[in-house]
């Protein structure tokens, strides 16, 4: 279960570094969730649609694609958070159609955010809701500052001291093609 922020393939980009391509070559079958890109026409969108539409219908369809009554979740970021959500109510309605969870860099105690609480105060958590209220959405760009910012040194001044003030030509980083 990827984040609905980012997208599947994030563990399929190159055949040498791919965690799909390791998996089905231990044997395993595998399904990914690929989440559509939020719009302001999405807005409507809530976490128990993530649930519903994301989790419980990928878990229907596996089950009927492979016939078996049980299988091996993965999750990341949020969307281990969504899962472990999606978990909590299958075990009230007695499903245990998901047999073990592997979850990656997912928080899902967020009395202690760790490094994102340096940037979340009640302040900055206002004025994001009201941009969400406002444009329906957060952009791609604040979250993507977001993410650079909890990375700063991998992702940003790396490439200041290396490429402005060296002048060297950055080397390929296939997470951030996209970028």
């Amino acid at each position: 279960v990827p984040p609905c922020i980012n997208k599947f393939y994030i563990l399929d980009l190159q055949p040498q570094n791919s965690y799909v391509k390791w998996c089905v070559d231990q044997g395993n079958t595998v399904f990914l969730i690929s989440w559509a890109n939020t719009t302001p026409e999405y807005s409507h969108i809530g976490w128990d649609d993530y649930v519903q539409d994301g989790i419980f219908e990928a878990t229907r369809d596996v089950r009927e694609i492979t016939g078996e009554k049980k299988m091996n979740a993965v999750a990341w970021c949020i969307g281990g958070t969504i899962l472990g959500s999606a978990l909590g109510v299958m075990k009230k309605r007695r499903d245990s159609s998901i047999g073990s969870v592997t979850l990656l860099t997912t928080l899902l105690d967020f009395s202690d955010p760790g490094d994102l609480g340096v940037f979340l105060d009640d302040e900055e958590v206002k004025l994001r809701e009201a941009q969400v209220s406002k444009e329906g959405v957060m952009s791609g760009k604040n979250l993507a500052l977001g993410f650079n910012m909890l990375r700063s040194n991998d992702l940003i001044w790396s490439y200041v001291v290396n490429n402005y003030l060296k002048g060297k030509t950055p080397p390929p980083f296939d997470l951030l093609y996209w970028n």
